[in-house]
């Protein structure tokens, strides 16, 4: 029997063209792959709940007109009590989570 030097070579191509395509094969199933998200109801609703408070306008510009004329009229009257109860709170809010860490 005689052994030629090219069947070596031939054994090699074949290697080389069923690994080729392997790699082919899954680059075409890597391709096909898509990444998928889901989202839990709770996200949901916070995304939801986001989307209204950013419809929500940063200025009531209503108010800031209504108080601007007040104040321009001199018809404004600012209630103490009111703006010392928010004072507080805020500060005594601020207090507890300085106790807390927050």
């Amino acid at each position: 029997m005689e052994i030629d030097k090219n069947q070596g070579i031939q054994v090699d191509a074949y290697v080389n063209q069923v690994h080729d395509k392997k790699k082919a094969d899954q680059a075409k199933e890597s391709a096909t792959k898509t990444d998928t998200v889901v989202i839990s109801d709770a996200a949901k609703r916070i995304q939801e709940a986001r989307a209204k408070l950013d419809d929500i306008p940063d200025v009531r510009e209503e108010k800031v007109a209504d108080l601007r004329n007040q104040i321009q009229n001199g018809t404004y009257q600012a209630d103490a009590e009111k703006t010392a109860d928010k004072l507080l709170k805020e500060q005594l809010g601020n207090v507890v989570f300085d106790k807390l860490d927050i």
